[in-house]
């Protein structure tokens, strides 16, 4: 693991431009993404749970804004710029969402303090809204930064779910700040949704920082149970296949799904898939192009004659880029194409997509 202080200087002092991954260690379902150009910022948002983010941090810092609805499998960063585009909000009012969002973003990257990263140089936004230094982002929160270093090692971040189990020491908790039982009621029903601190920060009109270290005692004597992001209770989990003989692909998939709430079947053998393909029968079908025994093209093609898999949808997952290529995989059946490297927001909107489509139709 490496130092983010000593990530982000690095990446000013070589003036770099592309997206820096943030791997939460305490969590692995929860990772960070920011956005440079030469060396200035551009953007920061978590990989997940962005919509619930960003409702909360518009709510929280910029009440008078009047947003459009964000639409499922559509990323924070889409839906700021479409808001300036479509004329909801000033170029200016965009830049300051812009930065609140990267901004609180960063209060939990610092606080990670040593994390797994990855810098993609080839990710980029493709409408550039807000360029800032990292300082002028930092600087201001150093003090939050320092509160939420002191919760994660119980609560890692605003992103996980809370669920309260023992209402008795909520009430014990409570009583005497709030004095009154309508108040403690209101914390009641929002504690037992099993919503991300968010949320649940939104229902109650407080502060998600301020919401976390009330929990504390909760969470410590074990009268609030926090889980990952993508566990949510009572709710059966779309399955998607993912056909790859790469085993680091396959475990970055399953990481970002399985985070979004996802069930991941890896398949590292194209040409075992087609039975537990018919057994499980995906919502989604993602193939790599380039495999052994079997190519990406010609799987398709057999899928695509199955009775009971024909109507699944397809992404195909390659490293190529050209129209060819993405020719021929709709020639073949398939519903989109993705190039190697993706980022995890990438991939997650993707699926989002065909997931909801599915959804409808079903």
């Amino acid at each position: 693991m490496t130092r983010v202080v000593e990530a982000l200087k690095d990446i000013i002092k070589q003036e770099l431009s592309g997206q820096l991954i943030i791997r939460d260690p305490l969590d692995n379902s929860i990772s960070w993404e920011a956005y440079f150009g030469n060396g200035k910022l551009h953007f920061a948002t978590s990989t997940l749970g962005q919509r619930e983010r960003l409702i909360y941090l518009t709510r929280h810092h910029h009440p008078d804004f009047r947003l459009s609805d964000f639409a499922i499998g559509q990323s924070d960063y889409k839906f700021i710029t479409h808001q300036w585009q479509s004329g909801k909000l000033s170029l200016q009012q965009v830049r300051q969402l812009a930065f609140t969002c990267t901004q609180e973003a960063f209060v939990h990257i610092m606080a990670l303090g040593t994390a797994e990263m990855e810098f993609n140089l080839d990710a980029h936004l493709d409408v550039l809204i807000l360029s800032t230094s990292v300082q002028q982002v930092i600087t201001p929160v150093k003090q939050l930064i320092w509160q939420w270093q002191k919760i994660r090692p119980h609560i890692t971040s605003p992103l996980v779910r809370v669920y309260l189990s023992n209402i008795d020491s909520l009430y014990k908790l409570l009583w005497q700040q709030l004095q009154s039982t309508k108040a403690i009621e209101s914390y009641q029903s929002a504690l037992t949704q099993n919503l991300c601190l968010y949320s649940t920060a939104n229902q109650l009109n407080i502060d998600v920082q301020e919401l976390s270290h009330m929990l504390l005692p909760l969470v410590r004597n074990r009268s609030a149970q926090i889980s990952a992001y993508g566990q949510k209770q009572d709710e059966e989990r779309p399955v998607i296949a993912c056909i790859d003989d790469s085993q680091t692909v396959q475990n970055s998939v399953k990481l970002t799904l399985e985070a979004q709430g996802y069930e991941v079947i890896s398949l590292l053998k194209p040409a075992q898939a087609m039975t537990k393909l018919i057994r499980t029968h995906p919502m989604l079908i993602l193939m790599d192009i380039s495999m052994p025994d079997i190519n990406g093209y010609e799987l398709c093609q057999l899928l695509r004659k199955s009775p009971s898999l024909k109507g699944v949808p397809i992404l195909m997952l390659s490293s190529r880029d050209g129209l060819f290529d993405r020719l021929k995989a709709k020639m073949v059946g398939a519903d989109d194409y993705m190039t190697k490297p993706f980022t995890p927001t990438e991939l997650v909107n993707l699926v989002n997509k065909y997931v909801s489509q599915a959804l409808v139709n079903a």
